[in-house]
C-alpha cells in the first residue's frame, strides 16, 4: 500500500510554472467519495448485468420447454427479448 501523501500538480498556464503539493482534507474526502460511488455504481451494473442475463435465461428455458408454440411465435419471443434459443433459434 502507499504511504504517500496524495499529490495535486498545479500547472499555470500563463508562466508553466509547476507546483506539487499535498491534496487537502477536503479533496482526499473527496477524491474517496469518487472512488466509493464508481465503485457502488460498477458493483450495481454488475448487479442489473447478472440479473438481466438470468431472466433471459429463464425466458429461454420457459420458451424451449414449450414445444406446443409455433416455431414463427418462439422465435418472434425470442427476437423481441433478445434471447437465443438453444439449436440457434431467435
Amino acid at each position: 500500500m502507499n504511504t504517500e501523501p496524495p499529490i495535486a500538480i498545479e500547472i499555470d498556464c500563463e508562466t508553466g510554472v509547476e507546483t506539487v503539493r499535498p491534496l487537502t482534507e477536503q479533496e482526499i474526502a473527496q477524491r474517496n467519495a469518487e472512488v466509493a460511488r464508481a465503485e457502488a455504481e460498477r458493483l450495481a451494473k454488475e448487479q442489473q448485468d447478472a440479473l438481466e442475463l438470468a431472466e433471459r435465461t429463464a425466458l429461454a428455458t420457459w420458451i424451449a420447454g414449450h414445444p406446443d408454440l409455433p416455431e414463427a411465435a418462439r422465435n418472434a419471443l425470442a427476437r423481441a427479448t433478445g434471447v437465443t434459443l438453444p439449436g440457434g433459434s431467435g
